[in-house]
């Protein structure tokens, strides 16, 4: 297992190395869940239901994307 160095900012913030992002899959403005056990803490991305939004039939049989593509038109991200 390779070991990365990173800082804790004043604002308490650490960046991720990418090379970790990508191999847990872990993309840009997307939520992750983060938990402590004993004195190791766990990061890991976080599913929300936009995430398997293309995934979902509706009745009439069209995939309920659209939701997510009508979130994001109207959805800033700051």
């Amino acid at each position: 297992m390779k070991e990365y160095i990173t800082t804790v900012t004043q604002k308490g913030q650490v960046t991720i190395p990418k090379i970790l992002r990508d191999a847990v899959g872990i993309e840009t403005y997307k939520k992750v869940s983060v938990k402590s056990k004993g004195k190791y803490i766990f990061i890991y991305p976080n599913k929300d239901i936009l995430d398997i939004a293309g995934k979902i039939k509706t009745q009439n049989k069209k995939p309920a994307l659209l939701a997510r593509e009508y979130l994001e038109k109207g959805y800033e991200r700051n």
